[in-house]
């Protein structure tokens, strides 16, 4: 077998690093000039997906630890240590100059040789093919957590989120956990029940992992004000997770909270410590993915979960002011005749924000 180098990645890496320290990294890839003719068009992709040559690396273990403890074969990890040393990674293409491409996200150090480029196509490189997207919608995320690809979710439930910070991180952690352990796959029938005690970015990190969400009537809100979840079968048992790790943050990443009180909690950031913020919370939350739930969190089984009967089918009413139309209960009658939605009757209502539940005059 012959294999030729068609390039070399340049950047400021020079030691092997976790591969989620590569997010935000940019490199060059310097393609040999005997190649060049094959960048034709390559800036019609977005994306890329790059094959490299681990050459620092000697050796190499069919089983071992990997992040966070978890012993695995070197085929279910991205170990650069493996028999034939090659990596792949799917990067973001910035820009194409000539025999150069500016990239992000590639997890290779500096003098990485370049084995392949092609471009990332998502019909025959994404693990769900759009017929089995349209069968079961959660196929792939189901797969990820049930064979504990939190990295991959967590990627997934910052589109979501729309950023990464340790809570959703804690969140994915937690759901992925509760789902494994109730060994039930998520569907959209109320059949799984999360009952969620906070608001917080926790919460989406559940409603991901889970599927259970406000929209399909799965989710329960209790507002505890809780950093806790309890997922529950109905008419069987559930499993409860509390996060008992308070300083985790303070104890392992002191700078980063002290800028997380800064921009936050005082409103006083500069859009540099924003920036910053946002690198340091996105590090953290996939650095927590790869500790054991475990050691994170209070985990209570339980027999007889406290869950509210399914989710009620209600009439239409329509508002003689406004004309729109609303859900029968939420209706009232001003002189006995008439009936008004809500905002029409000047009503108090309930209302769901960063501070919790809370009734609006």
């Amino acid at each position: 077998m012959e294999i030729n180098e068609i390039g070399v990645v340049k950047n400021d890496v020079q030691e092997t690093k976790k591969h989620s320290f590569f997010r935000d990294v940019e490199s060059t890839i310097e393609v040999k000039e005997e190649f060049v003719d094959g960048l034709q068009e390559i800036d019609r992709s977005d994306y890329l997906q790059v094959i490299f040559f681990f050459s620092r690396s000697k050796d190499y273990n069919l089983v071992g630890p990997r992040h966070g403890g978890k012993v695995r074969g070197v085929f279910a990890s991205r170990s650069p240590r493996r028999p034939n040393n090659l990596g792949s990674t799917v990067v973001q293409l910035l820009f194409h100059d000539g025999n150069k491409l500016r990239v992000k996200g590639l997890d290779a150090i500096d003098g990485t040789p370049v084995i392949d480029i092609k471009p990332y196509a998502a019909p025959f490189d994404s693990s769900s093919p759009p017929e089995e997207k349209k069968k079961n919608p959660r196929r792939e995320i189901n797969r990820l957590v049930k064979t504990g690809d939190l990295e991959n979710l967590l990627l997934k439930a910052g589109e979501l989120h729309g950023h990464y910070c340790p809570f959703l991180a804690l969140g994915v952690t937690a759901g992925s956990y509760a789902v494994n352990e109730l060994g039930e796959t998520p569907g959209d029938m109320e059949e799984l029940v999360a009952v969620l005690e906070t608001n917080s970015c926790f919460s989406d990190g559940i409603q991901y992992s889970t599927g259970c969400t406000f929209g399909n009537n799965a989710l329960v809100y209790r507002d505890y004000g809780k950093t806790a979840v309890t997922m529950a079968i109905r008419g069987d048992r559930g499993v409860r997770l509390y996060y008992k790790r308070d300083n985790y943050l303070e104890e392992n990443y002191p700078e980063r909270t002290e800028l997380f009180e800064k921009v936050v909690k005082e409103r006083e950031g500069t859009e540099e410590d924003e920036r910053a913020l946002k690198r340091a919370w996105a590090e953290i939350a996939f650095d927590l993915v790869h500790v054991p739930a475990e050691e994170l969190f209070k985990i209570e089984q339980i027999r007889t979960p406290d869950l509210p009967d399914y989710a009620p089918i209600f009439e239409d009413e329509y508002c003689d002011l406004c004309g729109e139309k609303f859900m029968a209960p939420k209706g009232e009658s001003a002189d006995g005749e008439s009936t008004l939605c809500i905002p029409c009757a000047g009503d108090s209502y309930l209302q769901l924000n960063g501070s919790g539940l809370r009734e609006v005059s």
